[in-house]
């Protein structure tokens, strides 16, 4: 009975991550990113401003669970 469960629960998990490679999205040229059974993420650089700081978004999936973090780059320093 316990293994009809766990073979249940592998069954579940497999289909969930084929869900999540279906669903990703497709990647730009300012991406890279990897989703593979549901893990994974990657990165996304772009708009680019004036001042040299830019949007970075940074994604990340375990087990299909997962979400995105954009940020602001702030520019370099000024040289000397």
């Amino acid at each position: 009975m316990k293994a009809k469960i766990a073979g249940a629960v592998l069954v579940a998990l497999a289909l969930s991550g084929a869900g999540a490679v279906a669903s990703a999205p497709p990647a730009s040229a300012e991406c890279g990113s990897a989703v593979v059974w549901g893990n994974g993420g990657g990165q996304c650089d772009g708009p680019f401003y004036p001042d040299g700081s830019f949007q970075r978004c940074v994604t990340v999936y375990v087990l299909g669970i997962g979400g995105s973090n954009c940020f602001i780059v702030p520019p370099p320093p000024p040289p000397p």
